[in-house]
This record gives structure tokens, sequence and C-alpha cells, in this order.
């Protein structure tokens, strides 16, 4: 892509005379294929993986997946049950996508989780975003993830062929 192409890009989704210049958008709601970068606790205590996406039109655009396993709010208000219940189904079947396995320690501890989760650097797969709004605060949309294991790995090199010396033609 070119600079003149990337300026066209870039300001057709930005007013020069009000858009701050330093704001984060996130990706728009979509299809993509992962790849995880990392993964740490959050500030907040939360399971925090910064994957990119390496196919389409959002090629190298970050996505952070947070996801809180807490049973209260900040301000000490418990949770919904169906909040906590969502938040575990999504670590779990983002564990299962990644071929990360959670131990039960891991439930007790984020420093465990992330331990676990942080063998899967690398890996890809396939994430589904929806967005809703917030009504309270619009600038932190609601995100709801789906995610799905991506079967084949082109960069796998299990998958790739073997050559011996009698195949090399010199």
């Amino acid at each position: 892509m070119s600079l003149r192409d990337r300026a066209k890009n870039v300001m057709s989704n930005f007013d020069a005379t009000k858009d701050e210049i330093n704001g984060y958008e996130g990706l728009p709601a979509g299809d993509y294929h992962m790849a995880v970068e990392n993964v740490q606790e959050s500030d907040y205590g939360q399971l925090s993986m910064k994957a990119q996406v390496i196919e389409g039109d959002n090629t190298g655009r970050i996505e952070f997946i947070n996801i809180s396993l807490d049973e209260v709010t900040s301000t000490g208000k418990p949770l919904p049950d169906f909040v906590i219940d969502r938040n575990i189904k999504t670590v779990a079947r983002l564990a299962a996508v990644l071929g990360v396995a959670i131990s039960d320690d891991a439930w007790d501890s984020m420093q465990i989780m992330v331990h676990e989760f942080s063998k899967a650097v690398g890996k890809q797969f396939k994430m589904t975003l929806k967005i809703r709004e917030n009504k309270k605060n619009p600038q932190y949309p609601y995100k709801e993830y789906e995610f799905e294991e991506i079967k084949e790995d082109p960069f796998d090199a299990k998958d790739a062929p073997e050559v011996s010396d009698d195949d090399v033609p010199f």
C-alpha cells in the first residue's frame, strides 16, 4: 500500500478538525485470522491477550482481548452470574482453540493463568468480533468474541514436506 493510499484510508475515518490524533480505534466487527503476540496480566488483574490480524484488509491491526475473572466490580458490587459464567466460557474456549491446558490452580491465580496462556504466543486462530453499543460509556462499546481453531497452520514445521538428498537436483 502506498503512502497516498494509506493517507486516503486513514483520512476516510478521521476528522482533522476535531478527532484525537492518538486515539485508539479498535477493530470493526467482523471475522479475522489472528496470531497471538503477547499474554500478560493487565493492570486491572485481567487476562490480557494481544493479537494481531494476519490476513485481510485489517492486516497488522491489533486487538487487545481482556477477560476479567473477578467476581466483584471495582466498587465491590457482585457481578451478575451470567457475566462471570460468560468470561469463564470465553477463557475455556480460547484455551481449547489455542491448545492450552488450563490447570485447576490457574482458576485461583491470574499469574498461573497467564503463564499457561503464554504457551500460545505465535499460535493462530480465527476470531469473530461483534460490537454492541454501551449506552453508559459510548466510547467503550461492548465486545463479544467467538473463537475457532485454525486446523492447518501453513507455518507449522510438522506440516512441511520431507525432502531427502535424492529429491534435490544438484
